[in-house]
């Protein structure tokens, strides 16, 4: 469960990225929202949304003065707000609140008994309003989600020692009652889905639930939604991840940018691909022909991803008179973020910039960090390698290819 949770935050961050794919480009529009909180937990928040104007993740906090906090940006038609009331927690949970973002005024006012949030009404948003109407709807099935959540994360912080039978048994045991919660949510979502396909809800509901759809039933819901919902934050993260889940030229050529959509279906070889640099220079690929090369697909908002760095740093160090190249490969959209990332974190190596998601799409990258090992004649030997922090096993794979290829 934790893992489920880990890449739903992810995805949020990476979903940031590969605004270049598209037909379309962003409408950015302001958004004003007031925020009330009566008996606040602290007298801070964080909030996350994609600014649109920036084109990146907004992270932000903000001071609460007598509970009140003005939050203004701007955003794609419609965007998904997290509000953390308690900025220490590791979860969504209920100190959390999503809210549908929309341009214009919006007011949200909360109110909390210690970390929980127990009341909250929001005005000015429509898509918000149709949110809270269906988890009305669904209110008994959303309850029991909550309480075996509660219950297992519970469980995960308890002290009590189990066997490994009887703690696999106890987690499969929760994984199996949330796993049937979801099947029930899914299908009243897409039924939802039908019924409202001008609703940016609808496009919510498709992007939050799509790994749990086949890319075929994600295809088929999406052309029903309006061009409006298409066309925002949520259709571009649920197009993205069908360019990365799928090999559907025919829609791809509906909704992807027609260069983009040229560009990568000349590939025939990752030798065919060009990034750029930390010194702005144009690399071509085929530069590290010859090579075993290790791609770590990653982002400067990744928590993982960053914490990954030293281990990464090592990895370099062990392979440097190996025919290795290990090459980091950004998917932010702001080089300027990318390289200040670079230098802060001490990031050594070959780094390059993926802005436009080219290459994270040609390898079908969901999530990062990822990493991928390539062979000496620019084959894939393992598209989903262990990372760097996973032991000696990510080592021992490259080292074995490398004497198996006699390099």
């Amino acid at each position: 469960m934790k893992k489920l949770l880990f890449i739903n935050v992810l995805g949020i961050v990476l979903n940031t990225n590969s605004i270049g794919q598209f037909k379309f480009v962003d409408s950015c529009s302001e958004f004003n929202l007031l925020l009330k909180i009566t008996n606040p937990y602290s007298d801070t928040i964080l909030y996350l949304y994609r600014n649109c104007e920036k084109g990146v993740l907004a992270r932000e906090r903000t001071i609460l003065v007598n509970g009140e906090a003005r939050i203004s940006g701007y955003i794609n038609r419609s965007a998904e707000a997290i509000i953390y009331c308690n900025i220490y927690s590791q979860f969504e949970d209920s100190s959390s609140f999503r809210l549908m973002l929309e341009p214009g005024d919006m007011n949200v006012s909360l109110t909390m008994t210690g970390a929980n949030i127990v009341n909250q009404n929001t005005t000015g948003s429509i898509s918000q309003n149709e949110r809270q109407r269906w988890n009305k709807d669904n209110e008994l099935l959303l309850q029991m989600e909550n309480d075996y959540l509660a219950e297992y994360r519970q469980f995960l912080k308890s002290n009590i020692k189990l066997d490994s039978v009887e703690l696999q048994k106890r987690q499969w045991m929760y994984q199996n009652k949330l796993d049937v919660l979801n099947e029930l949510k899914v299908t009243l979502g897409l039924e939802y889905i039908k019924q409202h396909p001008g609703s940016y809800f609808s496009g919510a509901l498709l992007f939050r639930f799509k790994s749990r759809y086949v890319v075929d039933t994600i295809i088929r819901y999406f052309s029903m939604l309006s061009a409006s919902v298409q066309q925002s934050d949520f259709g571009k993260y649920i197009l993205e991840d069908v360019f990365k889940r799928s090999n559907d030229w025919a829609f791809f050529s509906d909704y992807m940018d027609s260069s983009f959509y040229q560009k990568l279906k000349n590939i025939k070889s990752i030798y065919d691909v060009s990034l750029t640099s930390l010194n702005g220079e144009t690399i071509t690929l085929s530069k590290y022909k010859n090579k075993i090369l290790l791609f770590d697909f990653w982002s400067s908002g990744c928590k993982p991803c960053i914490a990954s760095i030293p281990s990464i740093n090592r990895l370099m160090e062990d392979f440097k008179n190996y025919p290795v190249e290990i090459i980091s490969v950004s998917m932010d959209t702001k080089e300027s973020v990318w390289k200040n990332s670079v230098i802060n974190n001490n990031y050594k190596g070959v780094h390059l910039l993926d802005k436009d998601g080219f290459l994270a799409t040609y390898y079908k990258v969901l999530w990062a960090p990822k990493y991928i090992i390539i062979d000496n004649t620019g084959a894939i030997i393992d598209a989903d390698a262990p990372g760097p922090r996973e032991g000696e096993s990510l080592k021992r794979k490259i080292l074995e290819n490398v004497n198996k290829r006699g390099l």
